[in-house]
């Protein structure tokens, strides 16, 4: 059987293709009982190798082990088909994905940080559970009916920990991984979601990666270099405040040192200008370590934890943040899926101390400043030079970022391209 064509699932009936790519397929399913809509990736029967099976394998325990959290797309199942082909049944999203909304929208700033908060919470969750991500970026960002985003495409998903050596075959996506792991220095720690996140918030402020030139070559021997030498680039909107702006050059930065040292700690930056922009409180969703739920401490002047810690359990209850969230657009379909490596390292990710709160206190009085709105630009791709990192601030060290260069994943698009 061609392994283009859906193969037949007990329980679950055929409706459409969703996407494809070098290693796997994407369908649409409806589910027989209970009813519902679900997207299915299946790998293809050609060049299947025992490496792609057992990536496939680790995809579908990392995201089932991480399913629980709001942000993170749910994982139903996972089985082989009666032809052979290996499945992974997943939480449907309505298409569009945040990439291909961000080419046509424009993203408030409180909605930004709002989304920025919200996909912090699942990587600092993913984290702690020693998962590192290796491939956040706009098209990885699925969006609920119901405005959540969704965290999806943990294909390249490595442990955490120190690396014994770097992994060749890692695949990638240039405009949003930082100079260390493209030029094959780290194959990713937490400071290199760190940045991939910030680019991402980056790419929905301005339409397009942080290191594309509008109408040039943005190539990947173009964009490497920039990358690896170019500072952070300004947004250009006249309504994104100083603040903000500093906090994504820092989390960009070429020294992974430099950069917040955990996904919490740029999630608590974002928030803190919540509060000064006096927009909607955002909560942070973390589970404790202890799988205990409850305040984390507060800062100076707050009378309520917005940090939500989340006791591991069967139930979803989605967080409370004073005021529902406004939706991120339309919905989203099951993501951007891509095939690569998993490297199977042991050993916690490190991540800043304790869970500091940052929430529930009464929103500042008086009128909000007026944001006058600036111009929007356009969005790329792409290979890799020598790496020469800036000078090393003495700070104590973090994790770095995810890999070098080889063969570029599958990226299975349903609908949803970078």
């Amino acid at each position: 059987m061609s392994s283009t064509l859906p193969p037949d699932l007990e329980g679950l009936d055929y409706v459409q293709p969703l996407g494809s790519g070098g290693y796997a397929d994407v369908f649409l399913y409806e589910q027989q009982m209970p009813r519902m809509k679900v997207a299915v990736k299946v790998l293809k029967t050609e060049g299947l190798t025992p490496t792609i099976q057992q990536q496939f394998i680790d995809e579908a325990n990392t995201m089932a082990q991480l399913a629980d959290h709001p942000y993170i797309v749910q994982v139903f199942r996972a089985g082989t088909s009666d032809d052979g082909r290996p499945f992974l049944v997943m939480k449907y999203y309505p298409p569009p994905n945040l990439a291909q909304r961000a080419r046509t929208a424009r993203f408030s700033v409180e909605e930004v940080l709002r989304t920025g908060i919200q996909l912090a919470s699942a990587v600092e969750t993913a984290h702690r559970a020693g998962v590192i991500h290796r491939d956040i970026k706009p098209a990885n960002v699925l969006v609920s009916q119901y405005g959540s985003p969704g965290l999806t495409d943990f294909g390249i998903a490595g442990r955490g920990g120190a690396l014994e050596e770097l992994d060749e075959d890692l695949g990638v996506s240039i405009p949003w991984a930082p100079p260390e792991v493209l030029f094959g220095h780290s194959n990713g720690d937490a400071r290199a979601d760190v940045y991939a996140l910030s680019a991402t918030l980056w790419q929905l402020l301005v339409g397009r990666s942080p290191f594309e030139v509008p109408g040039g070559d943005n190539s990947a021997l173009e964009l490497m270099p920039r990358i690896r030498s170019n500072p952070p680039p300004s947004t250009g909107r006249a309504d994104v405040p100083q603040s903000l702006e500093r906090l994504l050059a820092q989390a960009m930065s070429k020294n992974p040192l430099a950069r917040p040292a955990s996904a919490i700690e740029f999630a608590r930056s974002l928030q803190q200008i919540e509060q000064e922009e006096r927009f909607s409180r955002t909560a942070i969703v973390v589970l404790d370590e202890l799988g205990h739920s409850g305040d984390s401490g507060r800062l100076p002047g707050q009378t309520q934890d917005r940090t939500q810690l989340r006791a591991s359990s069967g139930s979803n209850p989605r967080p409370t943040t004073g005021a529902p969230p406004p939706p991120l657009g339309q919905p989203v379909i099951g993501g951007q899926l891509s095939g690569g490596r998993s490297i199977g390292h042991s050993g916690p990710v490190p991540i800043a101390d304790g869970v500091v709160a940052r929430a529930g206190d009464p929103a500042p009085s008086g009128p909000r400043p007026d944001h006058a709105s600036g111009p929007r630009p356009p969005q790329s791709s792409g290979p890799r030079p020598p790496y020469a990192p800036g000078p090393q601030p003495a700070q104590s060290s973090g994790p770095p970022s995810t890999t070098g260069l080889g063969p570029a994943p599958a990226a299975v698009t349903a609908g949803w391209s970078r």
